[in-house]
C-alpha cells in the first residue's frame, strides 16, 4: 500500500507531508492520509520491449541487405 496525503484546505495531493504533519503547500494541519493500493506492473512491457528490439533488428538488417545488393 502506498501512502498519499490530501489537504482539505488547498486540495494538495502528494506522497509527502510536512515534518509535523502540515501541508507542504499551504501549511495547514487539515490534511488527511489515504492508502492507495499499489498497481501491479503488467508483463506486457517486457514483451513489447522484446518485440521492439526484434523489429529494429529486422529493419537494420533489411537496410544493410539492400545497401549491399
Amino acid at each position: 500500500m502506498l501512502m498519499a496525503f490530501y489537504c482539505k484546505d488547498c486540495s494538495y495531493h502528494g506522497k509527502i507531508s510536512g515534518q509535523r504533519g502540515e501541508c507542504p503547500a499551504c501549511g495547514s494541519y487539515n490534511i488527511v492520509q489515504k492508502l492507495k493500493p499499489v498497481e501491479k506492473k503488467s508483463k506486457r512491457g517486457k514483451w513489447r520491449l522484446a518485440l521492439l528490439l526484434l523489429l529494429w533488428t529486422y529493419l537494420i538488417m533489411h537496410i544493410l541487405w539492400k545497401l549491399n545488393e
